[in-house]
């Protein structure tokens, strides 16, 4: 369904509107629907947790995992929450790729679904960083939880973000409004 109106503003006012309006959506299904159902959180959490243990373990560390907890052994471990398991991050990747304009819309599936798998790969080295750095530095324990969505997810999110604006031949972002 197209709204004429829109057709006033800049393709990269409407882009703006567009990603604001998903956005907005995107958290009232989350906290209104999947937090509370806790199935998609819960999916992955424990798969994030499953994976990065086998991974730890396959690298010759003497692991414990139970549930959203992964431990080495000799450590606390660490435990893998909803709103930390990279649900939110997935949600905003999501609304950049709809919401931009252009591309057709196979090769927008196809994008993303290869970012979700990048996004969830990215969250089980996540887990990982989170289970060594308890082990090596459990003093910048804090830092290294609270900082490194920064350092991990945002810079994949925006660089894919940017790939799919070249990936979508089109720039329609900075095409003038006809009057």
């Amino acid at each position: 369904m197209k709204f004429k109106f829109l057709n006033s503003f800049s393709p990269l006012t409407r882009f703006l509107m567009k990603a604001g309006a998903i956005y907005i959506i995107w958290y009232l299904i989350y906290d209104y629907y999947l937090l509370p159902d806790g199935r998609l959180d819960a999916f992955l959490s424990l798969s994030g947790v499953n994976l990065a243990g086998g991974i730890l373990n396959m690298f010759g560390w003497d692991i414990y995992s139970e549930s959203r907890v992964l431990a080495i052994t000799g450590t606390n471990g660490v435990e893998i929450q909803n709103g930390c398991n990279g649900l939110e991050l997935i949600g905003l990747y999501m609304g950049f790729i709809i919401a931009y304009p252009g591309g057709p819309f196979q090769k927008r599936i196809i994008f993303l679904a290869s970012g979700i798998l990048l996004l969830f790969a990215a969250n089980i080295f996540r887990i990982m960083i989170f289970a060594l750095s308890i082990y090596y530095i459990p003093t910048f324990w804090e830092q290294v939880h609270t900082y490194s969505s920064y350092f991990i997810f945002y810079p994949i999110v925006l660089t894919l973000w940017y790939i799919w604006t070249t990936f979508s031949d089109e720039d329609l972002l900075l095409t003038p409004v006809a009057s």
